[in-house]
């Protein structure tokens, strides 16, 4: 018996073993299938993007059979249904009732709000004011080259006038001669305008002196050969990956990253956008936090090729120090890889409201020395307030680059008209000046109201130096430390206080809780009452204990009804003095 027992539970073991050598060997093939899978099929598909939770994967994959089954979704592709049926971003159902319901201080109060949109209304009627001067007018549509093809980099004229615009606002040292006494008025012709301003232009940079700028890199000039104009930097950036990378290679993004990036990384290019967790995002992504995305990268399979970044930070507002940049740049010139430089908010930077913000573009920052594997993106969208301009700006001094963007640019050039205009007031100086003046002026008031109120709700929060946005930390409050509770968080948010938030699970950050607060985006009085609105909800969590069973839509019904307060009022001298950032 007792050796029949011995035998009995020897078999038992190797059964055991044979069983548990079978389950390896399933996980290693569906690995080995999904590695081969990952290789063959294209990262637009949602397979490849970490921002879609198991559940939305589950729940967008259902829409799709349906459509399938129905017969409906055979009008189109299985590409093109996916896009279908995907929203642009998490939040855009709750910014569509902000669309459909906005909030107006005298008729609407109760009116839904929209704090997810980083684009700057602040200063569109002094933009408004000064394109509807019939002159502007007569430059947009009296020159023939307008109603005809050109080179789809952009017309001539209109890539000078970027350059001089970029040389004089991104090249620029401290201390540079940056006012308008003595130049060529406002009111004189643009030609000559520009021709002036550039021959007398020269900086004295003391920084890297020993920098090798290469052929063609003159340090105190922008190549007009160097610019190419397009419809929006979203367009840019896919057709500028389209152009350096192969489908499937991988886009690495220090994470928490604006929304967009995903689909302007994914739908056309069929890159990986890739998350960079960074350790201290006030000193930028560290060597060893690229080092270690790059090999989690490399061991999935995907080439890493691209190293995308935003400078001033969204959502954060962080301005990269000149040492940051330069540190980056180092490493991916030793992984043999490019660096593109997002700068979109350059000019919002609005620190203590003075004239010289400290903001230093990679351009600069390098001497002017981007060779082949740095390039920098602009726009007119958050700066001016003019993302309906779509008019996007690439500086590159890979020419080979150029020559491929003069034929994907074919679908997505700018108007000539559009040109035209733009270069008028870009290269207008006294309007530029005084229009980025009062700009730096009305988002810093926004931005301390912001603070303030997150500073009374004892919210901690990124002290911003740039950008139309500021990133706070609601994680203290949710009825669960996760995403799941940080959705449940938003909605009450949007359903009670009727404000729209961008949480930080849409833009990979890895903490649950944290939302991005755009200012800029409704007037300084509606902003106000956001703001309140928030604040009183807050309170009432709080009171609450934490039970978020007792809040509902009947127990919060007067969170919207708070108007305007009385204590703040506009003032753009107000500075943050005072204030201590939590975060």
């Amino acid at each position: 018996m007792e050796l029949g027992g011995g035998s009995s539970g020897s078999s038992s073991a190797t059964a055991l073993s044979l069983a548990a050598f079978l389950f390896s060997a399933v996980l290693y093939t569906r690995d080995i299938r999904r590695r081969r899978r990952r290789r063959r099929r294209p990262p637009c598909d949602d397979e490849f993007d970490d921002s879609l939770r198991e559940r939305d994967v589950l729940a967008m994959d259902g829409a799709l059979e349906a459509l399938r089954e129905s017969g409906a979704g055979d009008s189109v592709s299985s590409r093109g249904l996916r896009a279908a049926i995907r929203p642009p971003a998490s939040y855009w159902n709750g910014f569509m009732l902000c669309l459909q319901d906005p909030c107006d201080p005298l008729a609407n109060p109760e009116g839904h709000i929209a704090l997810c949109v980083a684009e700057n209304k602040l200063v569109q009627e002094a933009l408004a004011t000064r394109l509807m001067r019939p002159d502007t007018a007569m430059t947009a549509f009296s020159q023939s080259d307008v109603y005809s093809y050109n080179g789809f980099l952009g017309l001539p004229s209109a890539r000078q006038a970027v350059a001089y615009f970029l040389e004089r606002r991104f090249l620029m040292t401290d201390g540079d001669d940056v006012s308008t006494t003595g130049s060529v008025t406002g009111d004189e012709n643009t030609e000559i305008r520009m021709e002036g301003a550039l021959t007398g232009v020269r900086s004295n940079v003391t920084e890297e002196r020993d920098m090798d700028h290469g052929p063609g890199s003159d340090p105190d000039r922008i190549d007009p050969e160097h610019v190419a104009l397009g419809s929006g930097c979203g367009s840019l950036l896919s057709n500028v990956l389209q152009s350096l990378c192969n489908a499937g290679d991988a886009v690495l993004i220090p994470a928490p990253y604006r929304a967009a990036f995903d689909n302007d990384v994914r739908s056309i290019a069929c890159c990986a956008p890739f998350p960079v967790p960074v350790s201290d995002m006030r000193k930028g992504p560290s060597k060893e936090d690229l080092e270690a995305a790059a090999l989690r990268a490399e061991r999935l399979d995907q080439r890493v090729r691209v190293l995308l970044l935003t400078n001033p930070h969204d959502p954060t507002g962080v301005v990269y120090r000149p040492s940051s940049l330069r540190r980056v740049v180092a490493w991916a010139r030793e992984r043999k890889m490019h660096v593109i430089v997002d700068e979109v908010y350059a000019l919002s930077v609005h620190e203590d409201g003075g004239p010289i913000p400290p903001f230093k573009s990679v351009v600069r920052v390098l001497r002017n020395s981007l060779r082949d594997d740095v390039h920098m993106l602009y726009s007119l969208s958050k700066d001016f307030g003019a993302g309906g301009f779509r008019f996007g700006v690439l500086y590159s001094q890979n020419t080979l680059l150029l020559r491929a963007l003069a034929n994907l640019n074919i679908f997505s050039g700018v108007s000539h008209p559009m040109q035209r205009v733009v270069s008028e007031i870009l290269t207008d100086d006294q309007f530029v000046d005084s229009f980025l003046s009062d700009a730096r002026a009305q988002l810093r008031w926004s931005y301390t109201l912001c603070a303030r109120k997150l500073e009374e709700m004892v919210v901690p929060f990124f002290p911003a130096t740039g950008g139309l946005f500021l990133y706070a930390d609601f994680s203290g409050l949710l009825p669960e430390f996760s995403f799941d509770g940080e959705e449940r968080f938003a909605a009450l948010v949007r359903d009670a206080a009727r404000v729209v938030l961008t949480p930080g699970s849409s833009m990979h950050d890895k903490r649950p809780g944290m939302f991005r607060l755009c200012y800029a985006w409704v007037t300084p009085d509606v902003l106000e009452i956001a703001m309140e609105r928030l604040s009183y909800l807050v309170t009432k969590i709080r009171r609450n204990h934490g039970n978020w069973d007792a809040l509902d839509l009947s127990t919060l019904s007067d969170v919207t009804k708070c108007g305007m307060p009385l204590g703040m009022r506009r003032n753009p001298s107000i500075d943050l003095r005072g204030l201590t950032h939590a975060r």
